[in-house]
């Protein structure tokens, strides 16, 4: 048999609002078996979890029917029964008349409804607004989520395009680098074509100013003995020992034709328009070689100024040079090679052939350009290569802080000054400390002789010393 004994806790919970109302209800148990029993009851508001202790029954004193009885037996008996009771915990057996009043829980129970209807009013009323609170911003949720998703849709549309516009934009950007490297590519072949044309152009000029300064008169008798450097400027005669009937541009043409006499011929170059005296050196190997200038004794002054080295000056069967605009007209005519006889006062010799030799026009300043070096001799004349011609009268070397033709008394291809030196002041003893006849790779003293001699470019052998 189960009784009621002990007070116990039934919990509250409310299913729609986040807070927890406890009810205490206080009940007596009858302690049957020390064992615990729930139980549990729901409305359609709240929920109610009820938890009881029990005990066994036979630990309990005997309780029988209150009597009525007077005096001590009474008082002392209902004394013992309440202590009893207190053992386990039952506070009713110390207040009132009874040893059990059992609850009113009709009373309780209408108490606690009225309370709870007013909370549940108000609550649910609470709990509409919020819900209707709660809908409104689940569709201001949707509409904003709708809105997100029309503009993420935009942006990825728009970042798609962007991605497109870049990839085309690359491929524009690389198509117009290409574009402009091409153009580049062809500007430079246009200015290397307009630079090759204007110095055709501006050559062929030069050739008829030269040529226009050379009238031939018909007259080919030789004037004397002596045969000086003919200058390009001014009109003269054309006198000639080779066969008027037959006209030779070179000496090289002359020893094929058979004239293999070192000595002065008459040469007409391609763009000349008279022929000029020359020395045609018919002896040194291969033969055929034109002297373009010779050293040998100091009889010619060469400190000269710029005209004078342009149109030449000096003997051609002696000491001499035979003119920037002669040795211009004749290395433009073909492809010509250089050969440089060097003499020691000990009678030494040495030579130095250049299988390219040519100089520009004088609008260029008669730059040298010489290639493919070999010989006895070290090749000094390299370091001149590419070097505008200086005189005293127009510097036009490396040097900036002098004229290196001033001050070596020459005409040259200078650069800052020279390793080599063909036209300098002539010193008839080698232990001198100015030289003027110098080629540095070979000996650093002064030279007795020099020639300096060209033939159309032909294959060399070892047979050509």
């Amino acid at each position: 048999m189960i009784l009621p004994d002990l007070p116990r806790l039934v919990r509250l919970r409310h299913s729609h609002i986040s807070q927890t109302l406890s009810l205490v209800l206080f009940t007596h148990l009858v302690v049957v078996s020390s064992s615990t029993v729930a139980a549990t009851a729901q409305t359609h508001l709240c929920s109610y979890t009820l938890v009881v202790n029990e005990f066994d029954i036979s630990k309990c004193p005997s309780l029988g029917e209150p009597a009525q009885a007077d005096g001590a037996e009474f008082q002392a008996q209902k004394t013992k029964t309440a202590s009893d009771l207190n053992k386990f915990g039952i506070p009713n057996a110390q207040h009132g008349n009874h040893l059990y009043q059992k609850p009113d829980h009709k009373a309780e129970r209408h108490k606690n409804l009225g309370v709870d209807g007013e909370d549940a009013a108000s609550l649910n009323s609470l709990v509409k607004d919020m819900e209707s609170k709660l809908l409104d911003e689940m569709v201001r949720s949707r509409e904003l989520n709708s809105t997100l998703s029309r503009h993420e849709a935009l942006l990825s549309t728009a970042q798609k395009t962007l991605e497109s516009y870049k990839a085309n934009f690359t491929s524009v950007f690389r198509t117009m680098m290409q574009m402009e490297r091409k153009l580049q590519h062809q500007r430079k072949i246009n200015r290397s074509l307009n630079k090759k044309l204007s110095n055709v152009i501006l050559d062929v000029v030069e050739v008829n100013n030269v040529l226009t300064q050379k009238i031939p008169t018909g007259d080919t008798t030789v004037q004397s003995k002596k045969f000086a450097v003919e200058s390009s400027v001014g009109t003269r005669s054309c006198p000639g020992i080779t066969d008027s009937s037959k006209q030779f541009k070179d000496c090289s043409e002359i020893y094929d034709a058979g004239h293999q006499k070192s000595g002065v011929y008459y040469i007409k170059p391609l763009y000349s328009g008279c022929p000029i005296p020359v020395w045609c050196d018919m002896d040194a190997p291969k033969a055929g070689w034109l002297v373009i200038q010779r050293r040998k004794d100091g009889s010619v002054n060469f400190t000269q100024p710029w005209d004078k080295y342009r149109s030449g000056f000096g003997d051609v069967s002696g000491e001499h040079w035979l003119g920037n605009d002669n040795i211009f007209l004749l290395t433009n005519q073909d492809r010509y090679q250089l050969r440089i006889d060097l003499w020691d006062f000990s009678g030494n010799r040495v030579f130095a052939i250049y299988s390219s030799f040519k100089i520009d026009g004088e609008r260029d300043g008669y730059k040298l350009h010489i290639s493919g070096f070999s010989g006895s001799a070290q090749d000094s004349l390299h370091k001149h290569n590419n070097k505008k011609f200086s005189t005293i009268d127009r510097d036009q070397d490396t040097r900036r802080e002098a004229n290196c033709a001033q001050e070596w008394e020459a005409g040259w291809w200078f650069d800052n000054c020279w390793f080599a030196l063909l036209n300098g002041l002539y010193q008839n003893r080698s232990d001198v400390s100015w030289r003027g006849l110098a080629w540095s790779h070979w000996k650093r003293e002064q030279l007795k002789a020099t020639e300096m001699k060209i033939r159309p470019q032909q294959e060399l052998t070892e047979q050509d010393e």
